[in-house]
């Protein structure tokens, strides 16, 4: 198969790049014509020149990371299947943890003074925070569902996460998660829930959601910590204290979702994980062999977890190692964690497979909620 996301597209590309410069170089004197044609026919041999070094690059690029695996996927004539969720063994279902009421002494409960939250016109609601045990600048977006109110019962958490390079708001835009959710909870396949995403790459470089060495950002601290106390403290949420958030995230924010769920089983209780990865790719996770194996997913589920917590690992089979990954991960988790699987034949590592993998995500997620 010659798709783009092959080996023999990427070599093809590289040499065409290669050829065109000696070849422009042999034609530039000998094309004819009056002086007007020879200068278009010139400056065609120039453009053929720099789309075919495009194409090279988007070649190299594309083989590694498998953005888009087919034709028909690169020019979107053709959309990802529908995916088949695959439980795992045991239980999927999540206890709801024995906690104690917040109060002010307590570690979890929300003392963080609210922070004032900008409408940018879209429904969506942002703020920039330093957070007070972090020490974390970022952003925080929420949005609150239909029917809000401050005054009614407290509402459950979503918390998603974005990739590597990437923003707080490409969950809401890529994912369509406003207009999805909406009709999920109009349709009463979901409860209202509040959906919150923040900074993750710090600085823009990739932490891994992790905290860094002295020094460094306290990512983790950050999402597990500042962003809930300031998300309890501004709006009528649920907090961990008392009722575990979710997690959803995609690419790296996908490794980072079980990352977190598996290491702060107090704090989540479930996790989504779209098109994610085993292996850790934050030099901060992976500094030597050690490093990487000890921040290895499986690693991490292996152990178990102090609450239980369950999965889910969304992936398609043409995205690289990412359905493979899925099912070692499925195969290595220890006590107290579960794992389903959300597998597409089709989709490459790119929006339209992530946006085909959320709604079955969602609905996963609405039926792991505690309680």
């Amino acid at each position: 198969m010659f798709g783009p996301g092959t080996v023999a597209f990427e070599a093809a590309a590289i040499s065409a790049a290669i050829i065109s410069i000696p070849l422009a170089l042999i034609l530039w004197n000998r094309v004819r014509g009056n002086a007007f044609l020879r200068g278009l026919q010139r400056v065609l041999l120039m453009v053929l020149a720099q789309l075919l070094a495009i194409a090279a690059i988007f070649g190299v690029v594309n083989q590694v990371n498998q953005f888009y695996v087919t034709w028909s996927e690169l020019v979107g004539s053709v959309e990802p299947g529908t995916p088949t969720i695959v439980p795992g063994t045991g239980s999927t279902s999540v206890a709801t943890p024995e906690v104690d009421p917040a109060t002010p002494d307590d570690p979890g409960a929300a003392t963080t003074a609210p922070t004032a939250f900008t409408d940018d016109g879209s429904g969506l609601l942002t703020a920039q925070v330093t957070g007070t045990k972090s020490g974390v600048d970022g952003q925080i977006i929420v949005w609150t569902p239909p029917g809000y109110s401050a005054t009614g019962d407290a509402l459950p958490v979503l918390l998603t996460l974005d990739g590597f390079p990437g923003n707080p708001s490409d969950t809401f835009n890529g994912l369509q998660l406003v207009s999805t959710i909406t009709s999920m909870i109009s349709a009463g396949t979901m409860e209202p829930t509040i959906v919150v995403s923040a900074t993750t790459n710090v600085n823009g470089d990739d932490w891994g959601c992790a905290n860094a060495p002295t020094g460094g950002p306290q990512v983790a601290t950050w999402l597990t910590q500042d962003v809930p106390d300031i998300v309890a403290a501004s709006f009528n949420a649920k907090a961990p204290s008392t009722f575990r958030w979710q997690v959803m995230g995609l690419s790296a924010g996908a490794a980072c979702s079980v990352r977190l769920t598996l290491t702060e089983p107090t704090i989540f209780s479930a996790a989504a994980s779209l098109a994610g990865f085993n292996i850790p790719d934050s030099p901060i996770l992976s500094g030597s062999d050690q490093e990487t194996k000890d921040n290895d997913l499986r690693t991490l589920a292996a152990k178990g977890t102090s609450e239980p917590v369950a999965l889910l690992l969304a992936a398609s089979k043409q995205d690289g190692d990412s359905a493979s990954d899925a099912e070692k991960l499925q195969a290595a988790v220890g006590p107290n964690v579960t794992a389903d699987l959300e597998i597409l034949k089709t989709g490459g590592h790119n929006w339209d497979t992530w946006l085909a993998m959320t709604p079955a995500a969602l609905t996963w997620l609405a039926q792991h909620t505690e309680g």
